[in-house]
């Protein structure tokens, strides 16, 4: 093939997010007539752009335009009952098909058209293939080692918990991957720049069948397991989280008062109105937030219209500032807090987050 003569007008890309379920299943969970009233948000059938094209060990590479008004750019299917206002991240069956517009020109000056183009297996996406699947007690989860975990010294642990948005749904959307590609809290957190901050840590990111209250317990066994077989510094075991899991990351830590050494709670559903969606009617009171006696740095935008700020971020800290407790306040953004969290962008006292956070221990001897 002359590379030379390659242009991105040659290519035809076109891509199909379909279902990953079966008819019985779009019959009993979806539309109108089905116990949960679900409707997918997340399907497509789109022609993509190609942005520019290069040329990499004999391989043709497609840049494809990504922007916000891209469609059929994401890899889960939003599904949700909009009455109840339920939703979970469901995966999707992804097929790209690429087709010549013209043929590709040769060095003999010749062409080569009527070419077949086979998608592999697997669409690789190199930040989650870092992490690897478990299961613990019935609670799936995906963990990140560092690739110094065998130094000789014991490393942090960060455990992540994942909002109401990639739960599984009694079941339904239990694929242990939602946790990871639906916002980048775990990812980040596994970033190199993280890991430089925290000199190697490992990060945990279970999945809840269903809703966080209902797996205190078995988040527990599973960290405690997690400790017991790795080089994990157990004075340093962080609780980070967001909406339903800025709710668990509470709730861990009034559960187990001597397990974490910090928390990071992004918009926690603690409002009024999620309790029934995301903690089945369990309140956290006032005395048990008043309980938490480790670091504890709550962020959300002031403009967050699913998780109430005044009865969240700003509830805990007034709770627990005479304890230190640190807060991030965002004009605007809605309820998308969890993307600064992601960046490292809270910023106390000319300190960031994960910087503050990998100084905090049980034994204050970083």
């Amino acid at each position: 093939i002359d590379h030379s003569k390659i242009t991105k007008d040659m290519f035809n890309v076109r891509a199909t997010g379909t279902t990953v379920y079966s008819s019985q299943l779009e019959k009993e969970f979806f539309g109108p007539n089905s116990q949960s009233g679900l409707q997918h948000c997340g399907l497509y059938d789109e022609e993509r752009k190609v942005e520019s094209v290069e040329e990499k060990n004999g391989n043709i590479i497609l840049h494809l335009v990504t922007d916000e008004e891209t469609k059929g750019k994401n890899t889960l299917d939003f599904t949700a009952n909009f009455t109840t206002l339920k939703g979970c991240s469901s995966l999707l069956n992804i097929k790209y098909t690429i087709a010549l517009n013209e043929g590709l020109p040769l060095k003999d000056g010749s062409e080569l058209s009527n070419i077949q183009f086979l998608q592999n297996e697997k669409i690789i996406n190199e930040e989650i293939d870092k992490f690897s699947a478990g299961e613990s007690n019935g609670l799936k989860y995906q963990f990140y080692t560092p690739n110094n975990a065998n130094d000789g010294n014991k490393h942090p642990l960060i455990v992540w918990f994942h909002g109401g948005g990639e739960s599984g749904f009694r079941g339904l959307h239990y694929n242990n991957l939602s946790q990871l590609k639906a916002n980048r809290g775990a990812v980040a957190l596994a970033s190199d720049e993280a890991q430089n901050i925290f000199n190697g840590a490992y990060v945990l990111a279970p999945q809840t069948p269903h809703e966080w209250s209902e797996n205190i317990d078995d988040a527990t066994k599973l960290i405690n397991n997690i400790i017991k077989n790795n080089n994990i510094d157990s004075n340093r075991i962080y609780s980070y989280g967001c909406s339903a899991g800025g709710y668990m990351a509470l709730d861990m830590v009034v559960h187990n008062p001597n397990l974490f050494a910090a928390i990071v709670s992004t918009c926690p559903a603690i409002d009024q109105q999620n309790i029934k969606t995301y903690g089945e009617g369990r309140i956290i009171t006032d005395e048990e937030i008043k309980s938490i006696n480790i670091p504890t740095w709550v962020i959300q935008a002031k403009d967050d219209t699913t998780v109430k700020y005044e009865e969240s971020a700003l509830r805990v800290y007034t709770l627990l500032k005479d304890k230190g407790a640190i807060l991030t306040t965002y004009e605007t953004g809605g309820h998308s807090s969890w993307i600064h969290t992601a960046k490292n962008e809270p910023e106390n006292n000319g300190e960031h987050l994960w910087q503050w956070t990998a100084q905090q221990s049980l034994n204050n001897e970083i």
